[in-house]
């Protein structure tokens, strides 16, 4: 489909810059889709929704016994890349299910978690066309004792691997997988740096080259409890927040971090709760400084109010997008060189639908490239692709922006929302 971008101009105070919007929106699937190989049109979908930089979508069904499986759409056409009738790699017979949560896409190559009969587990790889098995239950794990017992989530960056497995006697650790070796990053033995104590973790994590980031807990050391840690080939383990870590602007401290977290390079972005609120904030692995993007005192975009509750923050380069609700509805929006716009909300019709929510998974932004889930009022969903991009103008160009920038916000909005209801 051919993309036509409007640009909007946004000018805050400190910051000057420029973003760009899409404005129309690529029905990837929904419920008048027909299941490639399979039976019918897809009837339900799952939380795994990823896009890469090329725009290729991964997402999965999820529905009784019938068409699970998980998908690739690329240039206009949707791929089987397994479902129930498939073997499983190095495994025995088919795979009987699939992880609900979001699965990483890069390049055209995607991880999953699948089971099978027997209590098989593991994580398996699609790349051009072929399966292959990255770790399971018969997988040793490195630096442990025995094999693994179970996985979290996978995710992809080029040809490297990450995720969080276990093992028996409540082992558990980060690893890395290049298609050849397997690495361990961390493990409940490692030492968490600045503050002591045992790593924990759920299921997710992120990866962007080497680098990673994670939501974990600490048990033990002068902070334990909820905080979001990282890593990098050069300098190892480090900690970005903490229940210690204070507040970008309060003279308060973290209470709580959302999973997920996300990263793009080294930049970092999560979700923070604090007494009396919270917010989406960004830090660096390196550098390590938390700025502040967005919190509950921030307007929520063509609204009389402010956001009142925000999650799923994803970051490409200088763009995160992030789900946020106002009293009423809720959105998808962008925050940008200083500048928070609206991607779409719950008071925009799509192909003819009212929308009553959204959902975005930890994979949801790539390169400019937005996926995510959108729900209609009286039942339903479909899975959608739009594409942002963000420009900072030179200093010479802050005067014409400065005249022209309402002219181009007003214009913006009145054609995306016809865009959007058409």
């Amino acid at each position: 489909m051919k993309r036509v971008l409007l640009f909007l101009v946004s000018l805050t105070a400190g910051a000057t810059g420029a973003l760009a919007q899409s404005s129309s929106f690529t029905r990837i699937a929904d419920t008048t889709t027909a299941v490639p190989d399979g039976t019918g049109n897809f009837s339900s979908f799952s939380n795994a929704l990823s896009v890469d930089s090329q725009g290729n979508v991964a997402f999965m069904e999820n529905h009784g016994t019938t068409n699970n499986g998980v998908y690739l759409a690329s240039g206009g056409n949707i791929t089987r890349m397994a479902d129930l009738n498939t073997a499983i790699p190095n495994g025995t017979g088919n795979f009987t299910g699939f992880s609900f949560f979001g699965n990483g896409l890069d390049g055209g190559r995607y991880i999953f978690r699948g089971n099978g009969a027997n209590s098989q587990a593991g994580l398996y790889a699609y790349a051009n066309g072929s399966l292959t098995r990255v770790a399971d239950t018969t997988t040793a794990i490195p630096g442990g004792t025995g094999n693994f017992s179970g996985f979290g989530t996978g995710y992809v960056s080029g040809t490297n691997y990450a995720f969080i497995a276990s093992g028996t006697s409540s082992q558990q650790g980060i690893y890395v997988s290049d298609g050849t070796t397997l690495t361990r990053i961390a493990d409940k033995t490692s030492t968490v740096p600045g503050i002591g104590g045992s790593y924990s973790w759920s299921s997710q994590l992120n990866v962007d080259g080497g680098n990673i980031a994670f939501w974990g807990t600490t048990t033990g050391g002068t902070n334990p409890g909820a905080m979001l840690g990282g890593y990098t080939p050069g300098a190892g383990l480090v900690t970005l927040a903490s229940t210690g870590t204070v507040v970008p602007g309060l003279a308060t401290n973290f209470t709580a971090f959302t999973s997920p977290i996300d990263l793009s390079g080294t930049s970092v972005v999560f979700r923070g709760a604090y007494s009396g609120g919270a917010g989406i904030f960004t830090t660096d692995l390196v550098v390590g400084a938390i700025a502040r993007l967005v919190d509950l005192n921030t307007a929520a975009p063509g609204q009389a109010g402010n956001f009142i509750a925000l999650g799923s923050p994803n970051i490409s380069g200088a763009n995160v997008t992030f789900l946020g609700s106002f009293t009423g509805g809720s959105g998808i929006y962008l925050a940008s060189g200083g500048a928070v716009e609206k991607i779409i909300d719950t008071g925009d019709m799509l192909e003819g639908h009212a929308l009553s929510s959204f959902s975005l998974s930890e994979n949801g932004l790539a390169d400019g490239y937005v996926a995510f889930r959108a729900f209609y009022v009286g039942g339903g969903s479909g899975i959608y692709l739009t594409q942002i991009a963000s420009a900072v103008p030179e200093p010479s160009a802050y005067a014409l922006l400065a005249g022209i920038g309402a002219l181009g916000v007003a214009a913006w909005r009145r054609r995306t929302r016809h865009a959007i209801a058409r």
